[in-house]
């Protein structure tokens, strides 16, 4: 009985070590990702889910790490394999379709997924974006312009929401936010000049 304790004690804080251990690992590896050492990230990722292949969201790290080393197609593999996950599926599918559209040649089937994607989120302005290229690249040109306008609209909404914010911070008295807003409200200021 005693030793079967022991065995089971001896167990545990293995397991506990274990834990800690990937945690630490995982933990630098997101360090080196914002630091923008892809490298680094990658090996402690890969040394991550090698021991735990669904550990937190270290496979969606690999996959962008992947697509900013502009290697699209392994990018849009590790997106693909998160399709089903119910935390990270939507993201995933996302940047899958951000990844194929760097790689994929048939323009038509790319604009097939876009417009899928877009029916589950029609005010995303990089889908908006992609699909207005898509449709332009394929001579598209009426449908092209109907997609770059809706992204105007959602424009004027990024302006409403800088003009309010910098109304907030300024009476909170927050003055690096205020000039934060000021200088995005100031740059669409010179945008409309220009046109």
């Amino acid at each position: 009985m005693k030793v079967s304790l022991l065995v089971l004690i001896v167990m545990l804080s293995s397991c506990s070590d274990h834990n800690t251990d990937l945690k630490q690992e995982y933990e630098l590896g997101k360090l080196e990702y914002i630091k923008g050492r892809l490298e680094g990230a990658k090996k402690k990722f890969t040394n991550v889910n090698s021991y735990e292949p669904n550990y937190k969201d270290v496979s969606l790290y690999l996959g962008k790490i992947e697509f900013y080393q502009g290697h699209f197609l392994k990018a849009s593999q590790i997106f693909s394999s998160l399709l089903d996950d119910d935390t990270y599926g939507y993201q995933a599918f996302l940047l899958k379709i951000k990844s194929d559209f760097f790689y994929q040649k048939d323009r038509s089937k790319m604009l097939e997924e876009v417009g899928a994607a877009l029916n589950k989120d029609s005010s995303n302005l990089e889908l908006l974006l992609l699909s207005a290229k898509l449709h332009e690249e394929l001579g598209k040109i009426p449908e092209a312009i109907q997609c770059y306008e809706r992204i105007v609209q959602e424009t004027d909404v990024i302006i409403l929401s800088h003009k309010e914010l910098h109304r907030i911070y300024q009476r909170l008295g927050i003055e690096e936010k205020v000039q934060f807003h000021q200088s995005r409200l100031a740059f669409f200021n010179e945008e409309k000049k220009r046109k």
